[in-house]
């Protein structure tokens, strides 16, 4: 028979009545009491751990309480997870099948939920006779913290069963895995933190390259000002594509697009020159927007009467 890798849902370990806890103190717990429990509860504030046995730390933990409930039968259960899976193969075998609940008072200094028990962890158990008998199969005696061990009946002159060494061996292991997971988890998120600066810094850095390409271009008069904007959108986008391969004389060569772009507009002819024209200054057109190119093309036209096509090459393109 195969044994589970966890534990199963809803597992009792309360039920309301009246209880004699693990110093002899005597307790009146109704059903709002245990509604109470329930609703106090929350993993987020305070997790319950699951242990073997009582240490008055709650360490080590073997698996978590992410919360509680009331079953059918009006007994509080719990629900666990990121339980040890050797821990759950030990239970499934019933070498751990009585539980102990401990819980702070309403009135605890601890209490994180002052005015209602709060469960504070739930002890695995072997063969100690139980407090509260009647629960299914499957306490804390810390300052501030009132313990129930519950479990089936067994005779009174069972002994409480210890771990081996070699169970104790086993536990030590899965911890230290455990452990060894969480860092290097914490490695590799370290790592991805570091690759995305780096590549968020060289896109920074081919973003200011590509302004600095622009803003060179038009003032040598091959972009307009009003493609300035465009053409550096552009280049930031070619740059995260793959490079392009071509033929050329007979010859397969491999360019980045971007590349392209940039050698495609560095070395066309200006579509705007600055210099003397007819004797007269030529127009600057650098942060003209088209209307005022057109407008500018209109009245050069109706100055010397000629068409617009001409017009607007005379007013954007210096010819000596």
């Amino acid at each position: 028979m195969d044994t589970p890798s966890t534990l199963p849902d809803e597992i009792e370990i309360f039920r309301p009545g009246r209880h004699i806890d693990d110093q002899g103190g005597v307790h009146e717990f109704s059903d709002a009491d245990v509604d109470a429990m329930v609703a106090a509860y929350d993993p987020a504030l305070r997790e319950a751990p699951l242990t073997v046995g009582h240490p008055a730390d709650n360490l080590p933990a073997y698996g978590w309480v992410s919360g509680l409930a009331r079953n059918a039968a009006g007994r509080l259960v719990m629900n666990t997870h990121q339980v040890l899976p050797q821990f759950a193969e030990w239970v499934g075998k019933r070498m751990y099948k009585k539980r102990s609940a401990s819980f702070y008072p309403p009135n605890a200094p601890n209490n994180p939920k002052p005015g209602s028990w709060y469960l504070r962890h739930v002890a695995f158990l072997g063969a100690q006779p139980p407090a509260i008998a009647g629960l299914a199969d499957f306490a804390d005696s810390a300052a501030g913290a009132v313990s129930f061990s519950e479990g089936d009946p067994a005779p009174s002159t069972q002994e409480h069963r210890t771990m081996t060494e070699e169970e104790k061996a086993a536990i030590a292991r899965a911890e230290q895995a455990e452990r060894d997971a969480a860092a290097a988890r914490a490695e590799t998120e370290q790592a991805r933190a570091q690759l995305a600066q780096f590549a968020e810094q060289q896109r920074q850095a081919r973003h200011a390259g590509h302004v600095s390409f622009a803003e060179a271009e038009v003032k040598a008069g091959r972009l307009l000002p009003k493609d300035q904007a465009a053409a550096v959108a552009v280049l930031d986008m070619l740059a995260d594509t793959q490079p392009v391969e071509f033929a050329e004389a007979g010859a397969t060569k491999k360019l980045a697009a971007v590349d392209w772009l940039k050698n495609l507009i560095s070395g066309g002819k200006p579509v705007v020159q600055f210099g003397e024209f007819g004797g007269q200054p030529a127009p600057v057109t650098e942060g003209m927007t088209d209307a005022d190119i057109d407008k500018r093309a209109k009245a050069y036209a109706a100055q010397h009467n000629v068409s617009y096509a001409e017009a607007l090459g005379k007013v954007t393109t210096f010819t000596a």
